[in-house]
């Protein structure tokens, strides 16, 4: 029996759902996002977009999507994607439900109905493209952004910790959740696979760097990327059925300050800034040893 899983680059499926036309900003992690997630779940796909980054893609009367796809206020993603699994079953049709949503449509505006279809499990994809701040109104502060980092609002970084949003989303019994990066496309696929075989709700926490927002040469996006899960401070890891597993343990984890300081949002820092959060991150990893890199949370 073939491995339904991808191994290598050349296993990603060559169709594409989302083509070139575009105008989503140059380097933009989030549309590669969506072109890989498409390649994935194929032509049955309906997508769910509250307003954001992604509501550039289409243009009207203009679109580079090949699946329906339904835009809708920042709030609603969950709302709609209630609505329309409703609907589809009624009609008795099949088709995949794939809600495409910005961290400021998910971690904030758009919780509430979230949380609502979540607590109904209802049958539906939900991936969080995570550009750690309200990137489309000019990269504002979220509840996602990091401690540390500059955005509009917050020019000098925030107090905050970063709400844990794919704790959240376990807490609501859902089958699956998941951490991704496009900067490793194999994992983020394959979790994509996954959240289409269960049978109710899955939520995809993907990090999409952003050279606007973040301060990096458009060309830099996929090492950026690299650089937040092999440093730590991004983890790679999926949660199903409430067991906590990490499905990415860097080999030897590169410092902080590499990533940081690639960054123009991190510019501010001084050298104990830096090294408090190397601190952290060497606290958390630890204590992810001791676990055996796998636990069971309270769900």
């Amino acid at each position: 029996m073939k491995d339904p899983y991808l191994k290598k680059l050349t296993d990603i499926p060559m169709e594409d759902y989302l083509v070139g036309g575009h105008v989503a900003c140059q380097g933009c992690s989030a549309s590669l996002g969506l072109r890989l997630t498409l390649k994935v779940l194929g032509k049955d796909t309906i997508v769910i977009n509250g307003s954001g980054c992604m509501t550039l893609l289409p243009v009207y009367p203009t679109t580079p999507l090949r699946v329906p796809w339904i835009h809708l206020a920042i709030e609603n993603s969950g709302a709609a994607g209630t609505a329309l699994y409703y609907a589809l079953r009624r009609k008795n049709i099949d088709a995949n439900i794939l809600a495409y949503a910005g961290d400021g449509a998910t971690y904030d505006i758009g919780l509430q109905s979230l949380s609502g279809a979540a607590e109904k499990n209802i049958d539906m994809i939900y991936i969080c493209y995570n550009n750690q701040s309200f990137g489309n109104t000019g990269h504002q502060r979220a509840s996602s952004t990091p401690r540390a980092s500059s955005t509009s609002t917050t020019p000098l970084g925030k107090v905050e910790v970063a709400k844990d949003m794919p704790a959240i989303m376990a807490a609501h019994r859902i089958p699956y959740v998941a951490t991704a990066c496009p900067s490793y496309p194999i994992d983020f696929l394959n979790k994509v696979k996954k959240a289409a075989e269960v049978k109710g709700m899955a939520f995809i926490d993907l990090l999409v760097p952003c050279p606007v927002g973040w301060g990096f040469d458009p060309a830099e996006g996929i090492n950026i990327g690299r650089l937040a899960v092999r440093t730590g401070l991004w983890k790679l890891y999926e949660i199903t059925d409430g067991k906590v597993s990490i499905s990415y343990i860097p080999k030897k984890r590169k410092r902080v300050s590499e990533y940081l300081s690639a960054q123009g949002r991190f510019s501010h820092l001084s050298e104990g800034d830096i090294r408090r959060i190397q601190a952290e991150v060497d606290q958390e990893w630890d204590e992810l040893e001791e676990r055996g890199y796998g636990y069971e949370i309270m769900v």
